[in-house]
């Protein structure tokens, strides 16, 4: 007997963490939408937040040196090598510029759009992986755990808050475990 698709899930160990708390129904939805912006803090670790904010004109200087070429969102390529969510971003990015924004208004669209971006792809890669590795009934319901987690995330709020400390060290806080023993499910 195993301990659930989510062991074999080829994915990073943080959404591991979010597909087992969206298979146990022992944890809430609450509990399962605390591992989604933990899950994306960690995933976004590697993405270039400062250099884009640097690009976007987000400091001091502000405006005077706001991005005058959407390419040099492509040269933050070379800062984030084969990742995803760095790639979701500077892409989120080039987007936010397109329509006319700049600055931390720039920033903010362009993270906000990458998490999207990216919980929807692990959502779709975790639900492919219990499709393949679980009964089908299994996988619809850690789907729906997933976007009732989803819903529950504001996802504007953790853009800010990563804007705000966007040094590696600082993104990426760690879930809390139960482990007392008045800490089991609610009892219903």
């Amino acid at each position: 007997m195993s301990d659930g698709p989510h062991k074999s899930l080829p994915m990073r160990s943080h959404w591991k963490r979010l597909a087992e708390r969206a298979d146990k129904a022992a944890y809430s939805v609450h509990e399962v939408s605390e591992a989604l912006p933990a899950a994306l803090q960690k995933e976004f670790r590697e993405a270039p937040l400062e250099q884009l904010m640097k690009a976007l004109g987000v400091d001091d200087q502000g405006a005077l040196f706001s991005l005058q070429n959407p390419q040099e969102l492509d040269a933050l390529r070379a800062e984030c090598p084969g990742s995803a969510a760095g790639n979701a971003l500077i892409d989120c990015a080039k987007e936010a510029v397109a329509s006319g924004l700049s600055g931390e208004a720039a920033c903010e669209q362009a993270l906000v759009g990458a998490l999207d971006e990216c919980s929807k792809s692990a959502f779709r890669g975790i639900e492919e992986h219990y499709y393949r590795e679980a009964p089908g009934h299994r996988a619809k319901f850690v789907r729906s755990r997933m976007d009732d987690a989803r819903s529950q995330c504001d996802l504007n709020a953790l853009a800010k808050t990563m804007l705000n400390a966007p040094t590696k060290g600082n993104l990426g806080r760690s879930l809390s475990k139960h482990d007392g023993l008045d800490e089991g499910p609610e009892l219903r």
